[in-house]
């Protein structure tokens, strides 16, 4: 029974039937998802059940790829995730050439300054970075423009889509990633996170165990 699977991996915030009202407004809006196999809308909703994120085109989309459905966590998906599991803060943002920024790291606590001007024009973007926060402890990414266009350049969509049309926030996304690779995940869910977005792969059905390790005495970040 679908319901009966999808129940196993719910987080409290959701039932069957609401995934199943979300999945079947998803399939109205891309009507290529009924070409999909069963299997793969299956495993597809069960990752997005796991990881506690409506496809609603928000925080996650499913994508058809031929006949196989896969599963893409929006930039606003990931950060929900870290905050639902023990992160205390995640944002992510740009630097441009007048800001006052500075990342570094003091005897070896990783400190961060980022200090806007928005009253006047703040020039070229000239990095993207994220932070993250988890009892107390502060880490930080950060990727120059250069590094970002090369992951773009490596996308079959970086001429078209979301990097045309919404680059900051694809930057953003693609930083926070990069940081999420040394969050604690369950596999499934890392892979959704850090591939291309637009080069399928195989899914596989997830476990039923919390995406983030949340014992006491665990922490996602480094020390």
């Amino acid at each position: 029974n679908f319901k009966l699977e999808i129940a196993k991996v719910l987080p409290k915030h959701l039932t069957p039937e609401r995934m199943t009202r979300v999945a079947l407004t998803a399939f109205l809006k891309t009507p290529g998802l009924l070409s999909c196999t069963p299997e793969s809308l299956t495993n597809a909703l069960l990752i997005c059940s796991q990881a506690g994120l409506e496809p609603d085109g928000r925080l996650a989309h499913l994508i058809p790829y031929g006949n196989a459905c896969t599963v893409i966590f929006d930039f606003k998906g990931i950060v929900a995730l870290a905050l639902r599991n023990g992160m205390e803060a995640v944002y992510a943002d740009k630097v441009c050439e007048d800001d006052v920024f500075e990342a570094s790291v003091e005897n070896g606590v990783k400190k961060i300054t980022h200090r806007p001007d928005f009253r006047k024009a703040r020039g070229e973007p000239v990095c993207y970075y994220t932070v993250c926060q988890r009892n107390g402890v502060v880490d930080w990414e950060v990727m120059t423009k250069e590094e970002v266009d090369a992951i773009r350049s490596r996308s079959k969509a970086g001429k078209n889509g979301p990097w045309v049309t919404d680059y900051d926030e694809m930057a953003k996304k693609t930083v926070i990633r990069r940081m999420s690779k040394r969050w604690d995940l369950l596999p499934e869910i890392a892979d959704v996170i850090n591939r291309d977005d637009d080069v399928p792969v195989e899914i596989r059905a997830p476990l039923a165990k919390p995406i983030f390790d949340a014992t006491p005495g665990t922490a996602a970040l480094p020390p």
